[in-house]
């Protein structure tokens, strides 16, 4: 699923759960149910969830000073590792700040560092979301979340198996166009049992000799009639599917064409015009990045 795809069915999903959701959308993309849970994507699982006192900070880096200065702070929350994102939830939502959410593949340079009496936490530069509510000129942020209760090694595994998988998949996908599901294991390569080598037995005898004769001769005649049977199948089926194949063109013709309906699918224009809008900030975001 590309990003505008994604964008359309976050765009369905919100309309039609608008009477028993309550969305975040000037903040992220992220939306929250009533009890508190994320609503997740489609295709979208929860891998991991960290209910520890979680600190988070995401700013404009010092080394663009010419980008519009941006800051978020939270001192207590909770942070999901899913098939697609890292998702953070603050225990105390504000009118300003009630979620952050990237998806794991626009995080670089992530690592865990710790002050001499402090807690440990996790750093990492991110690429902010299209549509996400940061200024369009700020190519990148900083993130730190900070673990007061621990949890930091743990988060840190499960959020490096993910980008593996998904850098993985996102290769596969752009070499060969097969797509794998992010939610299930990856295909594992299972080389060929070994075969035993070394010189066969030196001696036989003559009885074991012609009894492996006589079985090849069997084999071989059972392997001609089952060849025999399949050609016999084949041919009967070739007819069958002509036939089948006669009767579906005649009633193909008979049948009027479909007609194209007059009108989009629904919500067609709004994700059109998302999609735009979408696209104007990438760019100037991308224009800001190479300055």
């Amino acid at each position: 699923m590309d990003f505008y795809q994604e964008q359309h069915s976050y765009t369905l999903a919100s309309n039609a759960s608008i009477n028993s959701d309550d969305s975040d959308e000037d903040a992220s993309w992220v939306m929250m149910s009533r009890d508190g849970e994320v609503v997740k994507l489609p295709g979208e699982k929860i891998y991991y969830k960290v209910r520890s006192r979680i600190a988070l900070d995401v700013s404009t880096p010092k080394s663009l000073p010419n980008a519009t200065p941006f800051s978020v702070k939270s001192d207590s929350g909770i942070v999901y590792v899913t098939n697609n994102r890292v998702i953070y939830v603050p225990t105390h939502p504000t009118e300003t700040f009630q979620s952050f959410s990237a998806p794991i593949l626009d995080f670089d340079d992530t690592r865990v560092a710790s002050s001499f009496f402090g807690p440990w936490s996790w750093n990492a530069i991110v690429k902010p979301t299209v549509g996400g509510g940061i200024p369009s000129d700020v190519p990148r942020l900083e993130l730190k979340l900070t673990f007061k209760e621990g949890g930091h090694d743990a988060f840190q595994n499960k959020f490096e198996v993910m980008k593996e998988r998904l850098s993985y998949a996102r290769t596969l996908q752009q070499e060969t166009g097969q797509v794998i599901p992010t939610g299930e294991d990856l295909p594992r390569y299972e080389a060929d049992a070994p075969k035993p080598s070394g010189p066969p037995a030196q001696a036989e005898s003559a009885g074991a000799a012609a009894a492996g004769a006589s079985s090849r001769d069997a084999k071989e005649r059972e392997a001609l009639e089952n060849f025999s049977r399949s050609q016999e199948q084949q041919a009967q089926r070739g007819t069958a599917t002509e036939l089948r194949t006669a009767l579906h063109s005649s009633n193909s013709r008979n049948q009027p064409s479909p007609v194209a309906p007059d009108e989009p699918p629904p919500d067609y224009e709004e994700a059109q015009a998302q999609a735009i809008g979408m696209r104007v900030e990438e760019s100037a975001r991308n224009a800001a990045d190479r300055q």
